[in-house]
């Protein structure tokens, strides 16, 4: 059995080499909803239980070490501030850049795309943006995301509101 990062490595290029294809057949737009059936569900199963009713910046760090062990280089950053839930993700190792190599084709950030997506769609009050990518020529990729505060404690404050009443 390959080792985790090469597992990741493998489900990142073919998923590349599945959306230039799309691409090619249906153009781009359709290529995109295509990849992202059952992704967003998929996406609120892994991260849900990391984040729902607690800071993004626990469950993101909390993610750290699986990231590293699927090869990511990565860290997470507190952004919070003025009722703003928010964490800055700071990414050494990009994937979309790895895939694009092993397919020998040129950079694009479409995988982190699609996976900001599937989490906007996952977590309607999260925003999620890519501020940097390495795969435009960057030296690092930098994610930003945010939600309003309340969604943090959302999970306590409904225990909360259960006990007294």
């Amino acid at each position: 059995m390959p080792d985790l990062s090469e597992q990741t490595r493998t489900m990142m290029r073919e998923r590349l080499n599945r959306y230039l294809r799309l691409r090619d057949e249906h153009g781009d737009e359709k290529a995109r909803e295509i990849l992202l059936e059952g992704y967003p569900e998929r996406q609120a199963e892994r991260m849900g239980p990391r984040i729902e009713g607690r800071p993004l910046i626990e469950g993101f760090r909390e993610a750290l070490a699986v990231f590293a062990q699927m090869g990511f280089q990565e860290e997470s950053l507190d952004m919070s501030r003025d009722g703003v839930d928010a964490v800055m993700q700071v990414c050494r190792t990009c994937m979309c850049v790895t895939a694009a190599a092993e397919l020998d084709v040129e950079p694009t950030p479409v995988l982190c795309e699609l996976d900001f997506e599937a989490t906007r769609r996952a977590f309607p009050d999260m925003t999620v943006e890519g501020l940097l990518h390495q795969a435009e020529g960057r030296h690092v990729c930098v994610f930003r995301y945010a939600r309003p505060e309340s969604a943090a404690n959302g999970a306590k404050a409904s225990e909360a509101d259960a006990e007294t009443a």
